[in-house]
């Protein structure tokens, strides 16, 4: 009776241990993950971010600030093809609201508008769907809501139509055009086109450079027109855990005003 209850004690452990063992069929790489979360996954992220500016003063002088920030951001797969999101963000001191550092915490994501200056970031509540998924395409709808919570802002709103590409077994482009609209007086508006060109460099570890052109102004007169540029990271640390960093530079076309930024962050994701 003894022997027989060690032996399936013994079998017992074996299972488990191949069940810890097997990967999961959720823990796609990188490469390999749609654009929204599974059905009733949550993923949950948090980012460190410091930003840097410089420019010229009003008397021939150089005006320099460096500040922290984090970003805290949610997202719940409703079905595969549904996630609804919220995010904001928090400023360290002074520099940290002048220099927006939760901006730069948002790790591998550069669309992010209707935002002030103060020590928490105005609320971003967000809904994404999938309208077309196929082997090598996906094309979404993505729609945001800024909530004024900050002192002098206004309400905004941002549509966009994601695009992804799987290009091949290790490489992935993630693209689309957005809309961002503030509700000020004239109306602050524009377009973004940004595109993130990601490579599976081994079965956990995926890196590429991160563009974005922007062309944002008040009213239907010309819109100042930008160029950010940067380079993300990523590591899938477990199978529900990626660490992520991402350096940043928005504005490399502007002789005035130099801008630099990096954060550091994490995802966990509960339901995988």
């Amino acid at each position: 009776m003894r022997r027989t209850c060690r032996t399936a004690l013994a079998a017992a452990a074996l299972l488990s241990l191949a069940t810890l063992s097997a990967p999961s069929d959720a823990a796609e790489r990188w490469v390999d993950r749609p654009m929204t979360q599974h059905q009733l996954v949550f993923a949950g992220d948090a980012g460190l971010g410091i930003g840097h500016f410089r420019f010229r003063g009003p008397f021939n002088n150089d005006v320099s600030r460096t500040g922290l920030g984090m970003n805290l951001e949610g997202a719940l797969g409703v079905t595969e093809r549904l996630e609804l999101g919220f995010r904001t963000g928090v400023r360290f001191g002074n520099d940290g609201r002048a220099t927006g550092a939760d901006y730069y915490a948002r790790t591998l994501w550069t669309e992010t508008y209707g935002t002030g200056n103060d020590a928490v970031a105005n609320p971003e509540l967000r809904i994404r769907w999938v309208a077309y998924s196929g082997s090598i395409a996906e094309v979404g709808l993505d729609g945001r809501v800024f909530l004024p919570v900050e002192e002098g802002t206004r309400f905004g709103l941002m549509f966009g139509v994601p695009l992804t590409f799987h290009v091949s077994d290790i490489a992935r482009i993630d693209t689309g055009v957005y809309i961002p609209i503030l509700f000020y007086n004239p109306t602050v508006n524009g377009l973004s086109i940004p595109g993130y060109f990601w490579f599976q460099t081994s079965e956990k570890l995926w890196l590429g450079p991160m563009a974005q052109l922007r062309f944002i102004g008040a009213g239907s007169g010309d819109h100042d027109a930008h160029l950010l540029l940067g380079f993300g990271l990523g590591y899938q640390v477990a199978s529900a855990v990626d660490l992520k960093t991402m350096i940043l530079f928005p504005t490399v076309d502007d002789d005035f005003v130099r801008q630099v930024g990096a954060g550091f962050g994490v995802q966990f994701r509960l339901g995988e």
